[in-house]
């Protein structure tokens, strides 16, 4: 008799995304927010973290760029979510460029291809450590930019990918629209949400779709992102109607 259970849906925690993924992401997966600068990619990822540590469960929150001081203080500014307190409850772990494997990309000396293996080594340490179920980085490119071959690169992000799914975690990655770099992390996705910004007459609109999601349909609709004091919600609307 074949198997016919459906595999655990994980909620973004976002009203309306969930309904676009049809119930959320499939648990252990690579889920890719791709979008240029200003769509809304660290609130996205964020607002998940922040919703499953509400409810108890272990999450990790990975900076490849700036100290994670800098999106405790936004996040709290923007929505009232209060990160240290996470923190201190030990539902949030921050790994971020203090750490001294994630410092080594300041470095000319290092090789590109070094640091990606660094930064494997680094999310395999710290997940067998913590244990999350959820992680987020943010974000990718700052990693992957100086790699000039294709084929190699496409190598080094499948090896970072593999790293998340061997540990079963659902994780949500961001990374910008940069020398085509954004499409080849996403090739490599299990599911991958476009975000951008529309201008329809003199409105400026956030936009959001889900552009693949393997394993699952989708609602193939251009959908309206909201940014409140709130957080983040989808609005079950187009943006492109004046």
């Amino acid at each position: 008799m074949a198997d016919t259970e459906k595999p655990e849906r994980i909620k973004s925690g976002i009203d309306g995304l969930d309904e676009m993924l049809h119930g959320g992401f499939f648990k252990g997966t690579v889920n890719v927010v791709s979008g240029g600068s200003g769509t809304g990619k660290t609130i996205l990822g964020s607002q998940f973290l922040y919703e499953g540590a509400k409810d108890g469960k272990k999450t990790m929150c990975i900076i490849t760029s700036e100290e994670s001081k800098s999106i405790i203080k936004e996040m709290r500014t923007s929505f009232g979510w209060d990160f240290e307190e996470l923190v201190e409850q030990g539902n949030l772990v921050f790994v971020d460029i203090t750490d001294p494997s994630l410092r080594l990309q300041k470095s000319v000396e290092i090789a590109p291809s070094e640091l990606i293996k660094s930064f494997k080594k680094l999310i395999q340490s710290k997940i067998e450590k913590e244990k999350p179920e959820r992680v987020f980085i943010d974000s990718i490119e700052a990693l992957f930019l100086a790699i000039e071959s294709n084929y190699k690169l496409r190598t080094l992000i499948d090896d970072v990918f593999g790293v998340l799914r061997k540990f079963d975690v659902t994780s949500v990655i961001t990374v910008g629209k940069i020398f085509g770099l954004d499409e080849m992390v996403e090739y490599g996705a299990d599911s991958v949400i476009k975000l951008d910004r529309v201008i329809t007459g003199n409105n400026l609109q956030r936009s959001v779709y889900v552009m693949k999601m393997r394993g699952s349909g989708t609602i193939n609709e251009v959908r309206v992102l909201s940014i409140s004091d709130k957080g983040m919600s989808v609005l079950a609307q187009s943006p492109y109607l004046e």
